[in-house]
């Protein structure tokens, strides 16, 4: 079916993801990448992502945060040989759980000693690749690197000679990564910690530190691979106020699209939906098929739309199913009408989100599964 039919619909311009990663190959051309598709993709559709990525732009290692989302994508991508790393909700404690770490060639992320113990004792995985993650200061999950030389010795004892992959995260990326304290202390522990591994004779075989934030500054380039996420679906990870630092121009991967429900002039005062709200000005009103039960959620209330380069701000209540834009009146806009929420333009999606009080990848997130997702290439 033709996706303007569908009413409310994402497009997903795959060629879009093309150009981003051309150009973050572009800077980081001696780099592997581990792209991470958590969340369903950041909401762009977690199967599609990343059989284009595979198929056509040659990936081979993608990162998830749960064993759910690992098996889901080999279960529906089950003959494409990606590596998949689980990186939180590991389930590991769970034996008959653990055990589709084997059973679906899942790579689990190690950030705590009782997982890693788990590992090491039992023979069954001694074929299961050695992937640790060390808290250098973010202190969410993450191996202690003060018990470094503990676990190391665990390492050795267990009869292993090196990792398959070392890495850590940083806490402030957002941020500039040459002058925040913070950022420099996690980048001197990461190199001390390999240094450690090195010298107790375990071969490092992959590392990686640099998440979006880092990399749109060029660093992390001393590491064997690099974590894109957001930035690879467009937004950047910069703060608004540092954003100058990043040498990003990404393309925002996807349109948000519906249909004009309706269309009627009011006068300042007038009651308006839920609640009676009273109209905080006289001009046109259009009411667009999306709401809180697509995931335009009522933190969009004040929030300013487009239309024929047309300024709107939405007003009153948003409904379950419904969104009230109020417009200059006379503008021109009509009853079955297309109408784009955002498109590729990505100052109008960083001004969004900081409009509705949230984060640009949050935006996508939050859709449901009511609005369908439509894959291009243009």
């Amino acid at each position: 079916m033709e996706p303007a039919r569908l009413g409310s619909h994402l497009v997903v311009h795959l060629d879009r993801l093309k150009k981003n990663i051309d150009d973050l190959r572009t800077h980081y051309p001696e780099n592997d990448i581990l792209f991470m598709v958590k969340a369903d993709g950041y909401g762009h559709g977690l199967t599609e992502i990343v059989k284009f990525a595979f198929n056509d732009l040659g990936i081979l290692e993608f990162g998830v945060a749960t064993l759910g989302e690992a098996i889901s994508l080999r279960r529906h991508l089950s003959e494409l040989t990606f590596q998949i790393y689980v990186f939180s909700d590991l389930q590991f404690l769970q034996p008959e759980l653990a055990e589709l770490y084997l059973e679906y060639r899942l790579i689990p992320v190690i950030s705590h000693e009782d997982d890693l113990e788990l590992l090491l004792k039992n023979s069954d995985y001694s074929n299961l690749p050695l992937c640790l993650k060390f808290n250098t200061g973010m202190n969410r999950l993450g191996l202690s690197i003060e018990r470094s030389t503990e676990i190391i010795e665990k390492i050795k004892s267990a009869g292993r000679s090196e990792v398959f992959h070392l890495m850590s995260h940083f806490a402030n990326a957002s941020m500039p990564m040459e002058t925040n304290k913070r950022n420099i202390w996690q980048r001197e522990r990461f190199n001390e910690l390999k240094n450690e591994f090195q010298k107790a004779e375990i071969l490092l075989e992959k590392t990686s530190l640099g998440n979006s934030g880092a990399l749109e500054q060029d660093f992390c380039k001393e590491e064997t691979h690099i974590r894109p996420g957001l930035m690879l679906f467009g937004p950047s990870s910069m703060a608004p106020q540092h954003r100058e630092k990043s040498w990003w121009k990404g393309r925002v991967l996807s349109e948000l699209k519906t249909k004009v429900l309706n269309v009627f002039d009011v006068s300042k005062g007038d009651p308006l939906g839920y609640g009676s709200t009273p109209a905080p000005d006289s001009g046109t009103i259009a009411i667009i098929a999306l709401g809180y039960g697509d995931g335009v959620s009522t933190r969009y209330m004040g929030a300013t739309l487009y239309h024929k380069g047309v300024a709107g701000r939405i007003c009153a209540r948003v409904c379950m199913d419904m969104t009230f834009i109020l417009f200059p009146k006379g503008t021109d806009i009509k009853r079955g009408e297309e109408f784009c929420v955002w498109d590729g333009d990505p100052e109008k999606f960083s001004e969004l989100a900081l409009e509705t009080k949230t984060l640009p990848y949050e935006l996508v997130i939050q859709l449901t599964a009511r609005v369908p997702r439509i894959y291009q290439i243009d």
